[in-house]
C-alpha cells in the first residue's frame, strides 16, 4: 500500500530557540499551508511555558482577572483555533499536530481516528498501551483525548475544521506533574468564575510509568516519528522564511491580553 505524502515539520530548541516563542501559533501555520498546497502535514513541536485556550474559555464572565493572574505567574496566554479548553504547556511536554485538506465537518471522528492513531501507534513503541477515550474530570476533557489502560489521560487531543483544512493536534504528558498542572488550571477558573471541578487523579504523565521514569521529549519526539511513519511518507521540509513572517504576525494577534479579553467580549473573532 501507498502512504500518503506528508509534509513533516519538528520545532526544537535545539534547532531555533525562537520556534518556541512561535510554537503557539505554529500548528495554524501548518494547518494554512495544507489549505493553500492541498496536502497533507505533520507536525511535532516543544515549548516554552504558556497557557493555551479553547473557544469555550472565551465565554468565561472574568477572563480578564484569570489571564491577568496568569500573566503574573509566568504563563503568556494564547487562544488557539482548535476545540476544547485551557492547557498548560511547558519543556515537560510535547505536541503535535496533524492537517489535511477538508471542508466536510461530517467527517470529524474519522478525521480523529485517522489522524490519531499515528500517535497511539508511537506510544506504543514506548511500552505504553494508549487509546482514544474520555478521562471524565481531567481539564480540556474530550471524547478523543488518548488514555491509559487504567482510563488515566495521557494526552490531550482537539480539533479544528476550518480555511479548508482539518487540523487534529494535541499534547502528550511526558514529564509534566498532573497535579500541579491541573491546580494551576482549576484556579485560573476559578479567577475567570468557573463552576467547573477538575480531577487531578485522572490525569497522568509517562514518567509515572516504573521503565519510563527517565524519559525525554526527544525520546517521544522518535517514538512519535515512528508511529507517523507507519501512516505518512515522511517528507521533512520545515517552515519557510514566509511561514516563519506569517507566525511572527499571528502570534500577537494569538496572544490574549486586556485589550483582546475586550475584543473577544465584543464578539469579534
Amino acid at each position: 500500500m501507498t502512504l500518503p505524502k506528508a509534509r513533516f515539520v519538528t520545532l526544537t530548541a535545539a534547532q531555533n530557540r525562537e520556534s518556541l516563542f512561535l510554537s503557539p501559533v505554529a500548528a495554524e501555520v501548518l494547518a494554512r499551508s495544507s489549505a493553500r498546497t492541498r496536502s497533507w502535514g505533520v507536525l511535532i513541536r516543544e515549548h516554552n511555558p504558556y497557557l493555551l485556550l479553547g473557544p469555550k474559555d472565551r465565554r468565561l464572565p472574568f477572563l480578564d482577572d484569570a489571564v491577568q493572574w496568569a500573566q503574573t505567574q509566568g504563563y503568556p496566554v494564547y487562544m488557539r483555533i482548535g476545540g476544547g479548553s485551557a492547557v498548560l504547556l511547558d519543556a515537560s511536554c510535547l505536541s503535535f499536530a496533524v492537517s489535511r485538506p477538508c471542508r466536510d465537518l461530517t467527517q470529524w471522528e474519522r478525521n480523529f481516528r485517522e489522524m490519531g492513531q499515528p500517535v497511539i501507534d508511537g506510544l506504543r513503541t514506548l511500552g505504553v498501551n494508549a487509546a482514544f477515550g474520555r478521562a471524565a474530570g481531567s481539564y480540556c476533557e474530550g471524547p478523543f483525548d488518548l488514555v491509559t489502560q487504567d482510563g488515566r489521560k495521557i494526552a490531550g487531543i482537539a480539533q479544528a475544521i476550518r480555511g479548508g483544512t482539518a487540523l487534529v493536534s494535541g499534547m502528550i504528558l511526558v514529564q509534566q506533574d498532573p497535579i500541579t498542572t491541573t491546580g494551576f488550571i482549576q484556579e485560573f477558573f476559578r479567577r475567570a468564575g468557573s463552576p467547573q471541578v477538575l480531577k487531578a487523579d485522572v490525569v497522568t504523565a509517562l514518567n509515572r510509568y516504573p521503565r519510563l521514569r527517565n524519559v525525554t521529549t526527544e525520546d517521544v519526539r522518535d517514538a512519535l516519528t515512528v508511529g507517523f511513519s507507519r501512516h505518512f511518507d515522511l517528507d521533512p521540509n520545515p517552515f519557510s522564511a514566509g511561514e516563519w513572517a506569517e507566525a511572527r504576525d499571528l502570534e500577537p494577534m494569538r496572544r490574549i491580553s486586556a485589550r483582546t479579553v475586550q475584543r473577544i467580549a465584543e464578539g469579534a473573532p
